[in-house]
């Protein structure tokens, strides 16, 4: 494919700088758990159609329920392998960037999932980016058979695999002999449509997860409450000034909790306890998690934390939502998507 990036749907989107005084982009990650085929298809179509701004398939092999108590895993029930969404929602849509929030290194082989999103990249016309992290949830890693590490062991290998991951987006022959990860003389061929295609790096860790993004990336995802971020976006700044990176070369994102708009806090919690209800764990619980959401709330509410994340630094939010996505909700976020308030 050799079309000019430059006039692709997709080019740049996701690499550009937001201005300082644009309002906070808003995307979504949509669960692909316990949710039909169509179902998923059809809410990639809706997001794009509403004007949001990102779209992610989150890559989990088994169903992942929590709340800021920790993760859980849920009833058995049908789980889409997050790549395979891509690539269905890559013939689906036409605007929107298309990514995994996150693919975890250590059941993803960076060579392969490197060549995995230039497929998506060709198929999607320049939309595609590579999102990966070190990965966090033992349960499915001890299902599957992968090594179950400590975090620090994650870390080490997150850090090989961005190294090659690097160099196979920027166009080079990739060798390393490395602790987990081995490359022998490693290309991507053919390379992506885009002229660069971005590599986004989740995670939050402040003494080095911060410090692999800044050596990397082109995309920072973290989490937290406002305060929170924007203390990780100044550590994450320093980090780039003692690598020798330009801080403005890396856009930064953040993974928020799932939304639900109502006119009362209660009726919020209520609706997405609803909403949680169908993943299991019984009513109690379900609540449970919808309170634990600081975003089940007022568009006034609502429309206040984005702004707060806003001023700590993110230029884009990415809702963690499940299915279904509710209209009510949807309709005021693309207000506030459209207009900053």
């Amino acid at each position: 494919m050799t079309a000019d990036a430059a006039t692709l749907p997709g080019a740049g989107l996701l690499g550009a700088r937001r201005a300082p005084d644009a309002p906070i982009g808003i995307g979504f990650q949509v669960w692909s758990m316990g949710i039909a085929w169509d179902d998923l298809m059809a809410a990639g179509e809706r997001i794009e159609a509403m004007g949001f701004s990102s779209l992610f398939a989150n890559d989990h092999l088994m169903p992942v329920l929590g709340d800021a108590d920790g993760p859980i895993v849920g009833p058995a029930g049908p789980v889409f392998d997050g790549w395979m969404v891509l690539a269905g929602w890559a013939g689906r849509t036409s605007r929107l960037p298309l990514g995994t929030l996150v693919s975890a290194v250590g059941y993803r082989n960076i060579g392969l999932t490197v060549r995995m999103a230039t497929a998506l990249d060709h198929a999607s016309r320049g939309r595609a980016l590579l999102g990966i992290g070190a990965g966090w949830h033992e349960p499915e890693t001890r299902a599957f058979g992968y090594e179950d590490l400590s975090l620090g062991d994650r870390l080490s290998r997150l850090e090989e695999a961005a190294t090659v991951a690097r160099g196979l987006l920027d166009g080079e022959t990739v060798a390393l002999e490395g602790r987990w990860i081995r490359a022998a003389g490693m290309r991507n061929d053919p390379p992506p449509v885009q002229p660069r295609l971005p590599l986004l790096i989740a995670g939050n860790g402040e003494k080095r997860a911060l410090r692999i993004v800044a050596r990397f990336a082109d995309i920072w995802n973290g989490e937290g409450l406002p305060d929170d971020y924007a203390r990780r976006n100044g550590v994450l700044d320093r980090w780039c000034a003692e690598v020798g990176r330009d801080p403005l070369a890396i856009r930064r994102t953040i993974g928020i909790p799932p939304v639900m708009i109502r006119s009362t806090r209660a009726a919020a919690v209520a609706a997405l306890a609803a909403t949680l209800g169908r993943y299991g764990g019984g009513r109690e619980q379900a609540r449970g998690w919808a309170e634990s959401s600081p975003l089940a709330d007022t568009a006034t509410v609502v429309a206040d934390h984005l702004r707060r994340w806003r001023a700590a630094g993110a230029e884009e939010v990415v809702i963690d939502q499940p299915s279904p996505l509710d209209d009510e909700t949807m309709d005021r976020l693309a207000g506030f998507a459209r207009n900053g308030r």
